[in-house]
């Protein structure tokens, strides 16, 4: 379980980092709409570093796993409110590798308690 959290969160990055390399191609010069494109790529990379933090450290801290799954909910919700207005492939390729994430991270701190 712990590799395929691990390869999700590594695509979710790979998204982000290609949504900050396509804005100044798809966009000409720095509006706001750049602006809010390349930080929903900057949000993606901070959100597949949370997940891997909270897959390797050594202690178990409850706040760390907290603050991931919030990220990851409210991840998810705000793809899902972007599918409603744009449906495209891989947006919805990203919702459901954000979805599958969540449900992997939380289950993987369920089964550290168990152990």
């Amino acid at each position: 379980m712990r590799k395929i959290i691990l390869s999700i969160t590594m695509v979710i990055c790979m998204f982000g980092i290609v949504h900050i390399v396509v804005t100044p191609i798809g966009y000409n010069g720095y509006t706001i709409n750049d602006l809010w494109f390349a930080s929903f790529g900057c949000s993606l990379i901070f959100l597949a570093l949370l997940n891997y933090v909270v897959m390797n450290i050594k202690q178990r801290q409850t706040n760390i796993f907290i603050v991931c799954h919030v990220a990851n909910i409210l991840c998810a919700i705000l793809v899902s409110l972007i599918l409603t207005s744009a449906l495209f492939p891989h947006i919805i390729l990203l919702f459901v590798l954000l979805v599958l994430e969540t449900i992997l991270i939380i289950r993987y701190q369920f089964y550290l308690k168990s152990d």
